[in-house]
């Protein structure tokens, strides 16, 4: 009986004497038995209990979540980071899809704009308004663009061949008929023709020109259709509560466009 009482106080001071020590818990979970020997500003200086005689060791508090001392009491210094996975998310790259490739695909019309679109219709509209082709340059069709960049001056040499004609065969009329009192029929057809030249390509030109911008703007939307399909992004959607206000609603919904 009396080695049973003795061994169950030995073993009653082995267990306080080991709670007596002071648990350091570092930020990757190990756990080291000490006796804090100074708390400074930046660190703590301690000895390890398994080595009461041995060096003085020093942490930061940034490597350093909790310490508790003998007394029970607990300082956190740090928690751990939550582990946070981002689900990948694919970045449009402009000018890696052409529009012929997807123009079969998307309507203009059901175009809704969004925040986040990588090409403004609007400005591609105003800079071919100004500079045929430059729109389509700016949505990434450079081929596009400088054909019809091309296009136009090809129409503007025409207009000044056809202008410079028709003046040439106004003044020849004119010429005979102070001559000869009379408007030669050969200078008047030629005068004609000429007018009816210039009207034909002045119009065919501002035809194409319209459509130049139309263009501009249509490629514009097709593309950011096409990268808003590429963005798929999953939404939180909200459900009316009982109570008052919104609740967020139970899975998650993806927007879709077409």
């Amino acid at each position: 009986m009396k080695k049973f009482i003795l061994i169950s106080v030995l073993l009653c001071a082995a267990s306080f004497i080991a709670g007596a020590d002071d648990i350091i818990t570092k930020i990757n979970g190990d756990q080291i038995r000490a006796k804090i020997l100074e708390v400074g500003d930046n660190s703590v200086r301690f000895k390890r209990m398994d080595n009461p005689n041995g060096p003085v060791y020093n942490l930061t508090y940034s490597e350093i979540q909790s310490i508790q001392y003998e007394n029970g009491v607990v300082e956190k210094y740090s928690e751990p980071a939550p582990e946070v996975y981002e689900q990948p998310r694919y970045t449009a790259e402009r000018y890696d899809v052409r529009y012929r490739d997807i123009s079969s695909i998307y309507n203009p019309r059901s175009y809704r704009e969004r925040t986040d679109d990588p090409y403004t219709p609007a400005v591609s509209g105003i800079a071919s308004f100004f500079i045929p082709g430059l729109g389509q340059c700016i949505d990434g069709e450079w081929g596009r663009g400088l054909g019809i960049f091309a296009a136009n001056i090809g129409f503007s040499i025409l207009e000044a061949a056809e202008a410079s004609f028709l003046f040439h065969s106004a003044a020849r009329g004119s010429s005979y008929y102070r001559q000869n009192q009379q408007i030669s029929l050969s200078a008047d057809a030629a005068t004609g023709a000429s007018l009816c030249a210039v009207i034909l390509t002045a119009s065919a030109h501002c035809i194409f020109n319209i459509w130049n911008i139309c263009d501009a703007v249509n490629i514009a939307k097709v593309k950011n259709m096409y990268y808003q399909d590429l963005r798929m992004a999953p939404q939180l959607s909200f459900t009316p509560s009982t109570g008052s206000g919104l609740q967020p609603a139970a899975g998650l919904s993806l927007t879709l466009s077409f």
